[in-house]
């Protein structure tokens, strides 16, 4: 279990008198897990991260081109921690299992203790092509070493899964999502965050098959219903047209019989004849 230098409380403010000039550089980076943790990461200026950390925006400037570089070292630094953690794991004996969950364990540490891992949800686009090329590599290499493991596992018969790229993507999703919820003040400290998922997501691997549920098949999505049948004539929504002045005059069939039959009397015989 790597060993947890994180402190219970948000990153200090940043005083460059008490580091030297060598150091100033990362002492900034690990000021900004203060201004990450706001979650107005899309609005973040340059000016907002110097009013944090106490300085200067010229000073600010001097150390990093942009925001987009303090992005892009911000995820850097995260993948350094995580890359360290999986050299670490190659190298330590044990079962797969065992070594897998000090990769996780160290993993959870690694994004948590400096909280620079409030990066690893933020749009890649956010980066230059070059650096987004860069960290991509590096994050590719860290997905490939967990399921790696993951293989090693299935092939001793120490873990039960079907797909290991898709049992990797559910493990490493659910281990960035931490940095959404974690807080360095609240009930759990980052030791315990890691130690509790990891065992969690290693207990999916280690379930024995007759304990999986059998597979079940999404439901199939309610088919539309089909369109309403208008009658002919009549427009859907609309009452149906009254007739005409000029149809209401029509006589009807009963009305037509009726004049037609001649009035009674003297004036209605001479009428019928001829």
């Amino acid at each position: 279990m790597p060993e947890d230098t994180s402190t219970t409380t948000p990153a200090t403010r940043w005083d460059g008198r008490r580091v030297g000039k060598a150091t100033r550089r990362d002492a900034i980076l690990n000021s900004v897990a203060s201004v990450l943790s706001s979650g107005r990461l899309s609005t973040l200026t340059m000016q907002d991260i110097a009013d944090e950390l106490g300085i200067t925006k010229g000073n600010l400037y001097y150390y990093f081109t942009d925001k987009q570089d303090i992005l892009y070292q911000c995820h850097m630094r995260a993948m350094d921690a995580s890359l360290e953690a999986l050299r670490r794991a190659r190298q330590a004996r044990g079962s797969p299992g065992e070594r897998l969950q000090q990769l996780l364990a160290g993993h959870i540490v690694g994004i948590l203790k400096d909280g620079l891992g409030s990066v690893l949800l933020t749009d890649l686009e956010n980066l230059r092509p070059e650096n987004r090329d860069v960290y991509v590599a590096r994050r590719d290499e860290f997905e490939r070493g967990v399921r790696k493991l993951i293989e090693e596992g299935m092939k001793a018969g120490e873990f039960h899964c079907d797909d290991s790229l898709l049992a990797g993507f559910s493990m490493l999703g659910s281990i960035n999502w931490i940095t959404k919820w974690f807080r360095a003040d609240g009930r759990l400290g980052v030791n315990d965050v890691a130690v509790g998922m990891s065992r969690f997501l290693m207990g999916a691997l280690y379930c024995p098959p007759d304990m999986i549920p059998a597979p079940v098949e999404p439901a199939p999505e309610a088919e539309d219903a089909p369109p309403s049948k208008v009658k002919a004539g009549v427009k859907a929504g609309r009452p149906a047209k009254t007739p005409t002045k000029a149809a209401s005059r029509t006589p009807t069939k009963a009305a037509t019989r009726t004049a037609s039959r001649p009035k009674g009397g003297e004036a209605g015989r001479k009428a019928g004849k001829p």
